[in-house]
């Protein structure tokens, strides 16, 4: 299932360098989604939309919290640049 993919790229986004390189590098959509694509990570813009309330209520700590607003926010950079 692609939105379990929102979950796996949260899981990584911290530690996997590369991957976030390549997703800065991406130029527009197309370029994003084929580096989710080669990550095996890939979902549409809708799937992260619909997934993200549910990574939010799995918080247990405030630390769990900011680190999902971290990513929340990096994501939505990622995708309106």
């Amino acid at each position: 299932m692609t939105m379990d993919n929102v979950r796996r790229l949260f899981e990584v986004f911290e530690t996997d360098k590369a991957l976030r390189k390549a997703l800065y590098m991406a130029e527009g959509t197309e370029a994003r989604e084929a580096a989710l694509r080669e990550a095996g990570l890939f979902f549409t813009d809708e799937e992260f939309d619909a997934m993200i309330d549910s990574l939010h209520v799995k918080c247990q700590t405030h630390e769990e919290a900011e680190r999902f607003f971290e990513f929340r926010n990096w994501w939505d950079f990622l995708r309106r640049s």
